[in-house]
């Protein structure tokens, strides 16, 4: 027991994830002679899209994870042993699955068919007031024992429950915080931020392929149209975000109805492959937006002005001391936002700076030289040939 404790503490404190957690009890249990054929966790995430995970362990197939989405599975849930007990108020429950007298849940079914024999299930509540969404874990063990559990080992599993919601908890937070800044901030920022590079002006200087895109006459329609604008805006933002992601790039801003995604030139990524990806991106996204237009019938079409840039841009913290934004500035981002502009004048939905140009897997064709506003001298532009191919 002492070294199983021992275990769960290592794992808690520097144990990596909540399915090698469970995985590890479930076989060093049945290790030491408990008859388990499966082990179940369910732990509740704060997830745009994951609304919980669970962890099922069994003795025939081993570990699997899912993630369920806010919309999958209410009913699966109602019908579980976990919201019975939560509606009745009780954190421990046992029942043999075969019982005629005892109550019978779908997962029952599960049971049996790993030729399980009972069902111990525990709650375990976090209270936490500053994230309250993490109200718990729901846990559970099966034995094929044709007497189910025996009392001492479920005095043994009760035991270690505290380690093991304690570690769970810790791993949890830390997928928490990981997720929250991938989806807020950014994959790259996020994990810049988790190493330290939290203070005020503190960055780097790095070469990018900078994607600046905006949905033409939006704010026009958001005057007048209602709360239906933002699911509508999401599917906008959704075509112009994931095609920069599938090319390896990351979106650094959603500003309003916009997107600034950055394309990083690296010792594994040169400029030129840089730029290809920023410009299968910026396709992409105008193939996608067209699409999305095309699914709303009878809606005002929007259509998408897309700028390509290449330069030295500042990465890193800027703000306040007590709010800070985790960006990118510099020089080359006033001039990608300035070429965006001139997409209405010049009449058409991509621009390309002459950096980016040069290195274009695509054929493109000169909008001839032009000024941007606060920039002094005259700029070569491009854009895709035939420029119609692309309009959106």
């Amino acid at each position: 027991m002492a070294n199983l404790q021992d275990w769960i503490i290592e794992q808690g404190l520097r144990g990596a994830d909540v399915g090698s957690l469970i995985a590890g009890l479930a076989e060093r249990l049945a290790a030491e002679g408990m008859p388990l054929v499966r082990v179940y966790l369910a732990m509740p995430t704060v997830n745009p899209t994951i609304r919980v995970y669970t962890h099922v362990w069994t003795r025939s197939a081993g570990l699997l994870v899912e993630g369920v989405s806010h919309e999958r599975n209410a009913h699966a849930f109602q019908q579980s042993p976990f919201n019975f007990m939560m509606q009745t108020g009780q954190t421990s429950c046992h029942w043999l699955v075969d019982d005629p007298d005892a109550r019978q849940f779908d997962v029952f079914e599960d049971i049996r068919r790993e030729g399980g024999t009972d069902y111990l299930a525990r709650l375990f509540s976090f209270d936490n007031a500053s994230a309250p969404d993490l109200q718990g874990i729901g846990i559970s063990f099966a034995s094929d024992r044709p007497e189910g559990f025996r009392s001492e080992e479920i005095e043994r599993i009760d035991a270690l429950l505290p380690l093991l919601g304690l570690a769970a908890y810790r791993m949890t937070l830390f997928d928490l915080t990981v997720g929250m800044l991938d989806t807020y901030v950014g994959l790259s920022a996020g994990r810049r931020v988790l190493s330290g590079e939290i203070r005020r002006g503190f960055g780097t200087t790095i070469t990018a392929a900078l994607l600046f895109a905006d949905l033409r006459g939006f704010t026009a329609l958001a005057d007048t149209a209602g709360i239906d604008l933002i699911a509508r805006l999401d599917r906008h933002l959704e075509a112009m975000a994931d095609p920069v992601a599938e090319q390896g790039g990351e979106v650094l801003k959603f500003m309003g109805d916009g997107v600034l995604a950055a394309f990083p030139i690296t010792e594994e990524r040169s400029r030129e492959e840089a730029c290809a990806a920023a410009i299968r991106a910026a396709q992409a996204a105008l193939e996608r937006n067209a699409e999305t237009n095309r699914r709303l019938v009878g809606e005002t079409p929007l259509s998408l002005d897309v700028a390509l840039h290449c330069g030295d841009v500042f990465y890193g913290n800027i703000g306040a001391a007590g709010r800070l934004d985790f960006t990118v500035i510099g020089p080359a981002v006033n001039e990608v936002g300035r070429m965006e502009a001139l997409c209405s004048d010049l009449d058409c939905s991509v621009i390309l700076s002459d950096s980016v140009a040069s290195a274009s897997p695509v054929p493109v064709r000169s909008l001839g030289r032009h000024r941007l506003r606060g920039i002094a001298a005259e700029r070569e532009l491009f854009t895709f040939a035939p420029v119609s191919v692309w309009t959106a």
